[in-house]
């Protein structure tokens, strides 16, 4: 069964390596999804209203590989990792075998992404992530 749940700005919504407990739709605000790579915070992907994060755990049974940070105040709608499963488990097997390869190629893009630190404006600049937010977000997650 799904639930609304609610964030408030700055507040930890999983941290990259975490079970994946949940794939979450955002209902309202935006969350800012960070990968670590070489003691640095990398920016792969600000998420908003509709947008989906935690999918690619969900999909590879792994923990999670990034970590999500609300913006806002968020709002997100919870899909327990059991639903989800059981969902997927009446897919057709080439669906799941697509998404499969989809997500390897997802994190293997978002992987090179973070080791050669390319943040782009569709996600934040640098003006956007200064120095200053990555420590306060470091600090966030540890």
């Amino acid at each position: 069964m799904s639930n609304s749940i609610f964030f408030e700005p700055r507040q930890v919504i999983f941290r990259e390596g975490d079970d994946a407990e949940n794939l979450m739709i955002i209902k309202s605000g935006e969350v800012l999804c960070l990968k670590a790579s070489k003691e640095r915070l990398i920016p792969v992907y600000l998420a908003k209203d509709q947008d989906i994060i935690g999918e690619s755990a969900m999909l590879s049974g792994a923990p999670y590989t990034y970590s999500a940070i609300a913006l806002s105040r968020v709002e997100v709608i919870t899909v327990p990792n059991s639903d989800f499963r059981q969902a997927l488990g009446s897919a057709p097997k080439w669906l799941t075998d697509l998404t499969s390869t989809m997500i390897a190629r997802f994190q293997s893009t978002a992987g090179l992404v973070a080791e050669n630190r390319v943040l782009h404006p569709s996600i934040l600049s640098e003006e956007d992530f200064p120095p200053s937010l990555e420590i306060d977000f470091k600090k966030l997650l540890s």
